[in-house]
């Protein structure tokens, strides 16, 4: 018995909890409530917006070359001798004005050549004038012989008369006749002498102008003696020393001239021709001088030097365009030059332009007019994307005229009200909701930079 009540207890045991589980569950059951609905809120995503701007866009070309000066001087002895004297300032490195007396080569030769031209000169006017006297002489004796020819000849007429009368003996006759003709030869020699006068003074001019254009050679050979600067420029090069002899078509030095630095800047096709976007005509350079072609294209340059914490500026003119093509990069050279750096020059803020030296060179064409703007961050392959009235994304199709560092100039596609989103979106939904807010830097950024009136390059 005690058993069966032992196994009934451990029975209930099993049961009882059984039981509560049920009433509890049926208690949650009855009390449940029903699920609650929850309200969706759409997001809106913050973003930095601009309005739609238009400005009168300066297109922009950067290029880079090297300085080679305007004016490049070989100097090049034209006489042969000992150079007795140097300057001071025939040094490399140097700069010389124009004019500048640089080197001395022995004069003596050439002196004494002016010396022996000049006697020669003095001997042929000298021979000139014998000979004008000489022709003076031969007239007056042959109107005196020719005379004496003509008495000559009526005494030979007369005793002619009286051979034919049997007066006189041949033997005279023969005598007068012999005479005679001894007078008519002096007269036919002093006609000869006076013929050949013509021929001998010719030869003397001749030899006179000869001798005058060795007497100038000899003068330019001593003015060449003295080595003077043709123009002002600084030595890079000195092959020649006091004392030394140079031979003729030596070359005693080479200098770059300091008024003119010229840049050869390499600029690619499509942004030359974005410099020329405004010009109604293009001009004919082969009608047109280079002056007159830079007032129609209107390009102005900026030559730029950067080196560590040295950044240094010249206003440059567009002195010409290359002839050719570089066929390596497919761009256009174009020549600028820059005048005066060496006056402009600032010891330890503004070096001069030297030969060698790595510039940037800046060209801006003349303004293009209303054209709109975006900033290079706004365009997404073909597209800009645009805050609608209700702050909702949509995206617009643009068409690129060009670019420029930081922007984009468009042809069409923009619309004088619309609102420019210009932060980066991932991802972009046409139709999400946005949160904007204007970006004022951006902006003026953008049109400083479109202007032309940032560094901003």
């Amino acid at each position: 018995m005690k058993t069966k009540i032992i196994a009934i207890f451990k029975r209930m045991l099993i049961v009882i909890p059984i039981i509560a589980a049920v009433v509890v569950a049926g208690n949650l059951i009855r009390s449940r409530k029903g699920p609650e609905r929850l309200v969706l809120k759409e997001k809106a995503h913050a973003v930095r917006v601009i309005k739609a701007q238009t400005a009168d866009v300066i297109p922009r070309a950067i290029g880079y070359g090297y300085v080679v000066p305007g004016q490049a001087w070989q100097a090049v002895a034209e006489v042969s001798g000992k150079v007795t004297q140097v300057s001071p300032h025939f040094k490399k490195g140097s700069i010389c004005r124009k004019g500048m007396v640089l080197i001395h080569i022995d004069p003596a030769k050439y002196k004494l050549a002016i010396a022996q031209a000049e006697a020669s000169i003095q001997s042929t006017e000298a021979q000139l004038a014998e000979l004008g006297t000489q022709e003076k002489n031969y007239k007056t004796l042959l109107g005196i012989e020719e005379k004496s020819l003509a008495l000559g000849k009526k005494e030979l007429n007369r005793k002619k008369q009286l051979f034919d009368k049997n007066t006189i003996a041949a033997s005279q006759y023969d005598q007068q006749l012999i005479s005679y003709y001894a007078q008519l030869t002096k007269v036919q020699n002093l006609k000869n002498s006076l013929n050949l006068i013509p021929a001998n003074r010719k030869s003397l001019r001749a030899n006179l102008e000869l001798t005058r254009v060795k007497l100038k050679d000899a003068k330019l050979d001593l003015e060449y003696t003295v080595i003077k600067a043709p123009f002002a420029c600084r030595i890079t090069e000195v092959k020649v020393e006091q004392a030394q002899f140079v031979q003729k078509g030596h070359v005693v030095a080479l200098a770059d001239g300091t008024k003119t630095a010229e840049i050869a800047a390499q600029i690619p096709m499509d942004k030359m021709m974005n410099l020329m976007k405004s010009v109604k005509q293009p001009p004919s350079l082969i009608e047109l001088d280079m002056r007159k072609v830079r007032e129609i294209i209107g390009i102005s340059a900026m030559v730029r030097v950067t080196s560590g914490e040295l950044s240094v500026e010249w206003e440059a003119e567009v002195a010409r365009i290359d002839a050719t093509i570089d066929p390596q990069t497919r761009t256009v050279g174009v020549i600028v030059a820059v005048e005066d750096s060496y006056k402009k020059m600032i010891f330890g803020k503004r070096p001069p332009l030297v030969r060698n030296m790595f510039c940037e060179v800046e060209l801006k064409g003349r303004p293009i007019p209303d054209t709109s703007v975006i900033p290079r961050a706004a365009l997404h392959e073909d597209y800009v994307y645009v805050a609608d009235s209700e702050n909702r994304l949509r995206r617009k199709k643009i068409d690129v005229a060009f670019p420029q560092t930081n922007f984009y100039a468009l042809r069409q596609g923009l619309d004088a009200d619309d609102i420019l989103v210009v932060s980066d979106l991932i991802p972009a939904i046409d139709g999400m909701l946005l949160a904007p807010t204007e970006d004022k830097e951006q902006s003026e950024k953008l049109m400083a930079e479109a202007t032309g009136k940032s560094g901003v390059r």
